[in-house]
Parts: structure tokens; C-alpha cells; sequence
């Protein structure tokens, strides 16, 4: 197991240190306690301060400072110089910042054994060799030692590989060093990478200007890529053009289109409309107007009951009702329209519904219908075909006959993810399968991602209180300064939180619980909602509860939910796992 204490620079760590950092993650197979401190200051001798790398505190021998390089620097013996822009002796950088963390260390307690070493992780070396370009072999770590971390700690501590670091020892090392588990020291790094993201996100809507002679966007982007924060800015964009125009924003899931109106309407325009509907409240909606009012199942109705009036009865009713001049007549018009999470909406009727030949593009022909110039309207449409839910037939969303349907489409892919980091990446793509395989590979190389914390699975033991574990993972959250309570989203496995492991509750960690789908926002609330009711939405701390070890997930559904479920995090995921859990996602 292993311990990261994080201390963030001001810039974004290099591309060295980050490959150190993925080699050392390899220490949570160990059943040993290993801690690793990433990014330090120390002081020299005339008392300058000065910024470290890395720390690495072993169960035994003792402290490793490393000093990364991202290539090693030649040595010339006629004039005593090392290559690079300076021409400063790297073993004598190394030598200075050895004794600044010994003096560091003295001043609070008693040490451990202290080594030193350079590392350079793009470099491999022989390990029978005495020196290397000028450097004595025992002082490096290259790469082929971080692949072979064990062999490579003994090398290095010798003898005293065999000394175990108690507790004093390990305690001033983290007096002297271990800053970042102070609360506000992991708040401004937490802070950090949510700016990070935003700053991403934003500096990605540089590619609309780009488009934007383009009279319809298709774009195609995978879990994490931005498309919502896209879609909310393609809307505002063809609202504020011209005079204004009113503009259509569709989603699917209710906790999104509520989340999603919150933001709208905080959004101060100059002038136009953008209108959130979701697409089971537009086809109610449609249905009223024209005076056939339709009746969705109520809570608890079985699933085919549910899916025979969402997929075939209540289409049918907007359907047959578009047929009538006079109704049609009744319905609102927009000048244009945006779309989140386009692979949910049909591109084909239901077999069970009869059409005509004009009728063809599924729900898109009723969308066209509300559209002043129909399929020659401005439009943007963001989907990812392959986060369709498996229990929802594929066929019945096809990117071609979406294409089809409009005037002038340009097809444009967001890609790689930035809305995750690293270790969230590395967790995804560690527990792929064959039902997210596609989706966790669209969430491209993770070398750009931001550090974070580690994933944390806590295993719910039979009769064990989940009230208990969730609050205990909130307290110790908020204590540590990584996030604050309305920052948080539970996401449980049934459709109403009374069915979960938490039961009926309405307070938890001293915080009222708030459902996501709920349209007013209250602030010091702890939002949550179902696994299947989250699509779409994200957080920067989110933890599941009662969930089966991913291990036992049984069917493709069950695949896709999970994975749908963990990436709703931005940064912190705690997972409560049920291993005697039976029945999955319902």
C-alpha cells in the first residue's frame, strides 16, 4: 500500500515526474506501508529555499530523495562542465538537496536513513556497470530500476535494507515534509486541478469559433471529453447571434436537464433564449398542447410497463399528434436547437409504430418539426454512440441517418478526456471490460491528465451500518480539506435511496440530502440520486454505495451502469462494495 502526499506547484508538473509517479504506483500491490512525497522545499546551506521532487519513505531502510531529470546530462572531464543551458554539476545539486532534507528532517526528530539518487526515468541502464555517462551507478534510478522497484531499493540501502523506519522516524519525516496533509495545503491543490479543468474545457471552445461558419455540428466526443459544457456554449452562442434567437436545448435524464437549467438560468444574456427541455417532459408537453394528454406509468410500475410507454406509447402520441396541422399549430418554435447526450435519442421509430415515409429519423422529425427552417436550421448534436445503454436496442441510434436528416452537417470529434485524473484514468482503464472497453479507449493517453487521490474502496461487511461508512468518507473529506459537502454526489444502486444500503434518510454527516432531479439548487446540501438517473452529470467528489466488487458484475448492463457510475468523478471516488449483493443496477 502506499501513502501520496501531494504538494502542487504552480505549474503543471513535467512529463518525467509524472512517468516517476506512474512506476511508484506499483507500490499499492505491496502489502508494506510505503509513503511518497511529490514535491518539497528544502533549504541549503546558506539557508536559499529550494524545490524538491520526490520523497520515497520505504517499511524499512529508510528515505530515498530523488532528483528527477528528464534526460541524463553529459559529463566533460576537460572542462569540468555538465551539459545544459547552466552547466551545474548535477551530483552537486543532488549532494545539497541530500543534506538540505537531512537538516529538514533533524530539526523535528530523530531521522531515518537517509539516500540520494537521480532519476531518469526516460533512460535505461545496465545495472553490472560502476559509472554511467560520469555518474557513479550507485546515484541512479533509471528507468529499468522503477520497473524493478523492490531489487532496485535494496541496491540502494545496502546493508541497511533490512532496518525497519518506526513510527518517530516516519514522524518527522513528516513534520519536515509532509505539509500536504494539512487541510489547506490539499484544498489549494484540489482547487488547482478544478481550474485545471475548467481552463481545459474552455480553451477547447476555441475549435466552435473555428466552426462556426458551420450551419450544423455533429460532434462525437467520449465520457469526459466536454460535450455538455460545449453544448451549453453552442447554445448561448446561437442565442446571442443576429437579434437573438430562441434555441432548443434537449437532453434525456432528468438530473442533467435540472442541473442544466440551474446553470441557464444563472447565465445572464444579452438577448435570444435558450430553453432546457428533456425529452420525456417535451413529448408531454407536446401531447398537452394539443389536448391528448398522456400518462406516464407511476413509480414502481414493472420494467416492461415503463419501457413499452417510453418507447413506443408516448412517441406514438406525439407522433400521430404532429399529423395535425392544428395541433402542430399549438406547439412552440425555436430558430435553433442543441442536443446533449444525442445517442438516447431514436434515430428510428419502434417496429410497433407505423409511419409514413416522411416521418423517417425517429424522434429527430418531431425535434425538426419545432424548428422554424426544420433540417436547414442551426443545430448541434453531442453524443457518443457507444455510452447508449445496452438495454436500449444499438440499432436504434445510428450516426448516419442523423447525419442524413440535416441540411449541412459537420461531423467534428472532442477527444482526448480532460475532465478526470489521473489515477481516476488508470482506475478505469484497469477495470475495463468488454461492455466499456470502447468507451474507456475514448478517453485517449492519460499523460495530460493532473494527479489526484487514489480511488478508495471500502468493503460494506454483512449487517455493517453504510450510514456509518458514508459519513466517516465525508467527515474525513471535508476534515482534510478536499472537498465541501454540496461538492459531493451519492450515487446508490436502486431507483429511490429508501431501497438502498442507506435507507430513508434525510440528513447525513449533519447536511440535508437533496435528489438531484430537484430544480431548486440549496446550498450545504449533499446532492444524490440513482446509478441510472447520473448520466451526464459529474462531480468533483463522488461516492457509490452498495455496489457488487466489480469482479462479480454479471451481465453487460451491469458493465456499462458501473462504468457509467465511477466516471461521474472528477477527482475523489469512494466505493462501498457489497460482495453479497445479488440484484445489481435496476
Amino acid at each position: 500500500m502506499i501513502e501520496w502526499i501531494l504538494h502542487r506547484p504552480p505549474h503543471a508538473s513535467n512529463r518525467a515526474e509524472i512517468r516517476v509517479a506512474e512506476r511508484l504506483k506499483s507500490l499499492h500491490e505491496s502489502p508494506y506501508p510505503w509513503t511518497v512525497i511529490w514535491g518539497y522545499y528544502y533549504r541549503d546551506a546558506r539557508g536559499m529555499q529550494h524545490e524538491g521532487d520526490f520523497l520515497v519513505l520505504g517499511p524499512a531502510g529508510g528515505l530515498l530523495v530523488l532528483e528527477v531529470k528528464s534526460s541524463l546530462p553529459r559529463h566533460y572531464p576537460e572542462t569540468g562542465r555538465w551539459e545544459g543551458s547552466d552547466g551545474d554539476d548535477p551530483i552537486q545539486q543532488l549532494h545539497a538537496e541530500w543534506q538540505g532534507v537531512i537538516h529538514g528532517i533533524q530539526e523535528k526528530g530523530n531521522p531515518p536513513f537517509i539516500e540520494k539518487a537521480l532519476c531518469v526515468p526516460n533512460t535505461d541502464a545496465p545495472a553490472d556497470v560502476t559509472t554511467f555517462q560520469g555518474i557513479p551507478r550507485t546515484w541512479l534510478v533509471t528507468g529499468n530500476d522503477l520497473e524493478n522497484w523492490i531489487p532496485t531499493w535494496l541496491r540502494i540501502f545496502g546493508n541497511h535494507a533490512r532496518n525497519a523506519v518506526d513510527a518517530s522516524q516516519k514522524r518527522a519525516v513528516l513534520e519536515a515534509f509532509g505539509q500536504g496533509s494539512l487541510p489547506e495545503e490539499k484544498r489549494a491543490f484540489i482547487d488547482y486541478t478544478e481550474e485545471l479543468f475548467e481552463r481545459q474545457f474552455t480553451s477547447r471552445f476555441a475549435l466552435l469559433d473555428q466552426l462556426s461558419e458551420n450551419r450544423q455540428l455533429l460532434v462525437h466526443g467520449g465520457t469526459g471529453t466536454g460535450k455538455t459544457w460545449h453544448a451549453l456554449e453552442l447554445a448561448f452562442r446561437h442565442a446571442t447571434a443576429g437579434d437573438g434567437r430562441r434555441v432548443l436545448f434537449l437532453t434525456y435524464n432528468k438530473a442533467l436537464t435540472a442541473q442544466l437549467r440551474r446553470i441557464v438560468a444563472l447565465r445572464q444574456i444579452e438577448r435570444g433564449e435558450v430553453v432546457v427541455r428533456g425529452w420525456e417532459e417535451l413529448f408531454l408537453e407536446l401531447c398537452a398542447l394539443a389536448g391528448k394528454h398522456a400518462c406516464p406509468p407511476p413509480s414502481g410500475s414493472p420494467t416492461e410497463t415503463v419501457r413499452s410507454f417510453y418507447e413506443v406509447e408516448l412517441p406514438r402520441l406525439v407522433l400521430e399528434t404532429s399529423r395535425e396541422p392544428a395541433h402542430r399549430a399549438k406547439w412552440p418554435a425555436f430558430e435553433a436547437l442543441v442536443v446533449d447526450e444525442g445517442q438516447d435519442h431514436d434515430t428510428c421509430w419502434s417496429q410497433e409504430i407505423k409511419t409514413r415515409p416522411e416521418e423517417s429519423g425517429g424522434w429527430w422529425c418531431i425535434y425538426q418539426i419545432l424548428l422554424k427552417d426544420g433540417r436547414n436550421a442551426p443545430a448541434g448534436i453531442f453524443y457518443d454512440a457507444a455510452q447508449r445503454p445496452p438495454f436500449r436496442a444499438a440499432e436504434r441510434f445510428d450516426p448516419e441517418i442523423l447525419a442524413a436528416a440535416w441540411s449541412q452537417p459537420a461531423h467534428v470529434r472532442l477527444q482526448p478526456a480532460v475532465r478526470y485524473t489521473r489515477p481516476l484514468w488508470q482506475f478505469f482503464r484497469t477495470h475495463s471490460s468488454g461492455a466499456t472497453a470502447g468507451m474507456i479507449a475514448a478517453l485517449g493517453n492519460g499523460d495530460h491528465l493532473p494527479e489526484g487521490p487514489e480511488p478508495e474502496i471500502h468493503p460494506l461487511a454483512a449487517g455493517a451500518n453504510a450510514r456509518d461508512l458514508v459519513e466517516s468518507i465525508l467527515k474525513r473529506w471535508q476534515k482534510g480539506g478536499l472537498c465541501r459537502s454540496e461538492e459531493v454526489l451519492i450515487l446508490h444502486h436502486q431507483s429511490d435511496i429508501a431501497r438502498s444500503p442507506l435507507g430513508d434518510l434525510r440528513v447525513l454527516a449533519g447536511r440535508n440530502l437533496r435528489e438531484c432531479i430537484e430544480e431548486e439548487d440549496a446550498p450545504n446540501t449533499i446532492r444524490h440520486t440513482s446509478i441510472h438517473k447520473a448520466k451526464g452529470l459529474d462531480a468533483k467528489a463522488v461516492i457509490l454505495i452498495g455496489l457488487p466488487p466489480h469482479q462479480n458484475l454479471a451481465t453487460d448492463y451491469d458493465h456499462y451502469s458501473w462504468f457509467m457510475a465511477v466516471s461521474r468523478a472528477r477527482q475523489l471516488l469512494a466505493i462501498a462494495e457489497d460482495a453479497a449483493l445479488k440484484v445489481t443496477f435496476v
